[in-house]
């Protein structure tokens, strides 16, 4: 829906609250709009309950030197309005799903996020990036963050960043809201980048328009009501990126930028290692800025990001999911440009920890598999650009290698035997050292090992 007016002086994106019955989706949006000082509109309701939708809009902030108008829009939740929320979701640019943190809220919230997901997933690219606004925080049985995740199904899902709020005391509203406008952002970057962001007056650009619009789709009717007005009032350690960075400054465009909600901790301050590079890492995420990567022209910092982003799409298939590239002001009127990668367990972790259990078939199991899986990382690193092939960076999606490190730079030239050793070798040379540390071994490890360097 993302679009330009037909002068070409503004930037339209729609940002639509998603949700069950009785959510806080009305409730987010009256906190929203009296935080930015604006009005809300909702066109019919019966006992508090949204019929149509509400709508808020705001104009703030710019977009290619064009200012953003931004078109807030709730849908209804009840299952028997579902053609009403389906025809208003079409039009997403992002989405603020507004689940409630309790128990026995998951199930309904869980199947009707099951269903957005389904219906976000047949657009075409690019795609809306989702927010999952965690409401009712406040509450003593609300769920932590890590079993919520879970009883959603979006635990280890990509394009799904998480916000918690309290709609009632109007916390973390705002900041799913600027979050959702920097998804909605990088579609639209993404849209004019395919010369696919249409410039037209739009057929729903006011509550009115949009109003009859729905009734045209559902037969019904229903006024306007009036707008209801809210009353507004050593070596200095670089800025980390976060979720605020401006469009053209993370890759990739949407669900980078939901990493970077992830992975953002506030108040967090970088180390310099010994090789003068910049490093933060908590909560199995790992941010890195080459002592190479500062820039005093923010132009050639952003010709340095392309290049990574290239190096990344090139390499898109045999790299773990999650992470990005971004740039960030360090604070002393230079860009840094930083990988930021989500830990994952590495094949040499997985063995390690089975060489030092008591589980004999299980620990024989895993060393023929990483064995296996090395192997087959060799075949798929060598390509170009090259990765290193170690266990430590050597991750797995079902029977697939996957690089889990920090990518290396541009023009990385691994050693002369990297990709030349005979299979046995390699295997000898990554694995041979876990056996050694962890010995004794049960026999049947041990004869694992000896048919695994002889070969088929």
């Amino acid at each position: 829906m993302a679009r330009l007016t037909p002068e070409r002086d503004a930037l339209v994106v729609r940002l639509v609250y998603d949700g069950p019955p009785r959510s806080g989706k009305t409730t987010s949006l009256g906190a929203l709009a009296e935080s930015l000082a604006c009005s809300l509109v909702t066109p019919a309701e019966a006992a508090g309950r949204t019929l149509f939708f509400d709508w808020l809009e705001y104009v703030g902030g710019s977009f290619e030197g064009l200012p953003i108008r931004c078109q807030i829009v709730s849908v209804p939740g009840q299952p028997e309005l579902a053609a009403r929320r389906l025809a208003l979701l079409a039009e997403a640019d992002a989405v603020v799903f507004v689940a409630n943190s309790t128990p026995e809220s998951l199930p309904e919230a869980a199947a009707h996020l099951s269903g957005l997901r389904d219906l976000l997933s047949a657009r075409p690219a690019p795609r809306p990036g989702v927010i999952v606004q965690a409401n009712h925080r406040d509450l003593p049985e609300a769920l932590p963050l890590p079993a919520l995740r879970r009883e959603l199904g979006i635990e280890g899902l990509d394009g799904f960043a998480l916000v918690e709020s309290v709609a009632t005391e109007n916390q973390g509203i705002r900041q799913a809201f600027v979050l959702s406008v920097r998804l909605a952002l990088d579609r639209a970057r993404e849209l004019m980048a395919q010369d696919a962001l249409p410039a037209d007056s739009g057929e729903t650009d006011d509550p009115a328009a949009l109003l009859a619009w729905l009734q045209a789709i559902t037969g019904e009717t229903a006024s306007v009501a009036p707008a209801r007005p809210v009353d507004g009032g050593g070596s200095r350690a670089p800025r980390l990126p976060d979720s605020n960075a401006p469009s053209g400054r993370v890759w990739p465009p949407v669900d980078g930028r939901i990493v970077l909600h992830s992975a953002t901790t506030p108040g967090a301050v970088a180390q310099q290692g010994s090789d003068r590079s910049w490093r933060f890492s908590r909560d199995a995420w790992h941010f890195r800025s080459a002592p190479e990567h500062e820039f005093e022209r923010l132009d050639d910092a952003k010709q340095e990001l392309l290049g990574w982003a290239q190096l990344h799409m090139v390499g898109l298939g045999r790299l773990s999911p999650q992470r990005c590239i971004a740039l960030a002001d360090t604070g002393t009127g230079t860009w840094r440009l930083w990988q930021v990668v989500h830990a994952e367990d590495s094949l040499r972790h997985k063995l390690r920890a089975a060489l030092t259990s008591s589980a004999t078939a299980d620990t024989v199991r895993l060393l023929r598999s990483c064995a296996a899986r090395l192997l087959a990382a060799r075949t798929q690193f060598r390509l170009a650009p090259p990765l290193p092939c170690r266990l430590e960076v050597i991750g797995e999606d079902g029977d697939r290698p996957l690089y889990i490190g920090l990518l290396p730079p541009a023009g990385w030239e691994p050693a002369a035997d990297e990709y030349s050793l005979a299979d046995a070798e390699l295997v000898r040379r990554e694995i041979q050292p876990l056996i050694e540390a962890t010995s004794p071994q049960p026999p049947a490890v041990k004869e694992a090992w000896q048919a695994i360097l002889a070969g088929p």
